[in-house]
């Protein structure tokens, strides 16, 4: 089975992750894969300098990508592609053209990783997704969206979640030699906020809540890491921060290369996100054994079942983030029951070797498919 992985995408985030992560995991597997991204992208660097077979292409139209689907179509035909599988939406176009345009019988896979907010039935979205052969999603809220907007048959959508990888236990040595280094000092509470900084992303909420926990007497420390995108909101968390006497409790790290490896540092993570497609930073803490709270909306409560395996609170409602916080502050034992049965529930659900023992199941079933058809 000959696979291609197709992104061009020039960020980094967890679609670009996982594109480097099932790469990686494919090419060490013993399947012939071949990874086609931008010039000068993240992903291009990541990979740099490992065995994995790469092409580079720079679409110039992003709606109608004639001389790349060429190029892509090409490169199809001279490394016979069984499997075309796509990650970024701007490139569907490009992959659905060269998919008509290539000699050779490729099948289209498609993962999607955000969710879908409005119809997309024109001609123009018509000829892209009649040409997708699985259309993945990561949550049954996204199942339903694609049902809802897209024009795609039903049996072409299909739920893959997530997969995490395990990770190994944190020593209480290296926690405290991490707080040492950033120079944050001893408390009775800590909370973790991992996430790009950016409205959408809620941050604020947290510190509103940190606030009425600090009315109400309670010891709680908050850092938050991730990269800033939006410089006026940053500065405007800031601002809260000083205005509610916060600044010597909430603390900005920045982008964290390996935020897994301080999950297990933390009392609780919390996800603010106003509707997260999934929350893979709550799965991961989960898998680390930490407590987590999130908002009740998206993906989040696939993840999340309320008091069994986390907390669950409106998206910003602070006063109601406050009180699932005071509690677990407060309950030591609801803490640690909460954080044993978030990590045995993501054991089990997000499991990375379950996730791409299927999807490579999902492949070799759609080759089947197309070689019964020509017999």
């Amino acid at each position: 089975m000959k696979i291609l992985e197709l992104c061009t995408s020039k960020g980094w985030g967890g679609l670009e992750l996982y594109v480097w992560q099932i790469s990686r995991w494919l090419n060490t597997h013993q399947y012939d894969c071949h990874v086609v991204t931008a010039p000068e992208s993240l992903i291009t660097r990541r990979l740099a300098g490992s065995n994995i077979s790469m092409s580079e292409i720079r679409p110039r139209f992003r709606f109608f990508p004639w001389l790349a689907a060429l190029r892509l179509a090409r490169l199809i035909e001279r490394q016979q592609i069984d499997i075309l599988h796509v990650h970024w939406t701007r490139d569907l176009i490009l992959a659905a053209i060269a998919k008509r345009l290539a000699r050779h019988r490729v099948k289209l896979v498609f993962s999607r990783h955000m969710a879908l907010t409005r119809h997309k039935r024109d001609f123009y979205h018509r000829f892209i997704y009649h040409s997708i052969d699985r259309f993945l999603v990561i949550t049954k809220t996204l199942y339903a969206e694609a049902r809802q907007y897209l024009p795609i048959a039903e049996d072409r959508i299909q739920l893959l979640y997530h997969g995490v990888t395990d990770f190994p236990a944190v020593e209480e040595a290296n926690c405290e030699e991490f707080f040492a280094n950033n120079n944050l000092q001893q408390a009775t509470f800590r909370i973790l906020l991992p996430g790009r900084i950016e409205h959408y992303k809620g941050q604020h909420t947290l510190i509103e809540a940190m606030a009425y926990l600090q009315q109400r007497g309670l010891d709680v420390d908050m850092i938050m890491l991730g990269h800033v995108m939006d410089e006026a909101y940053f500065k405007e968390l800031q601002q809260q921060s000083r205005a509610a006497g916060l600044e010597k409790k909430i603390h900005y790290l920045g982008f964290a290369e390996k935020p897994t490896q301080i999950y297990a540092c933390f009392d609780v993570v919390v996800l603010t996100t106003y509707a997260e497609t999934f929350g893979l930073v709550l799965v991961e803490a989960m898998k680390s054994g930490v407590a987590v709270v999130g908002t009740n909306a998206g993906g989040v409560p696939e993840i999340i079942e309320h008091e069994k395996t986390g907390m669950l609170y409106e998206p910003g409602n602070a006063m109601t983030l406050a009180d699932c916080l005071q509690r677990l502050l407060e309950d030591a034992a609801l803490r640690q029951r909460l954080a044993a049965a978030g990590k045995a529930y993501a054991d089990e659900t997000f499991s990375e070797q379950q996730h791409y023992a299927k999807l490579t199941q999902i492949f070799s079933e759609l080759l089947n498919d197309r070689s019964d058809k020509t017999k």
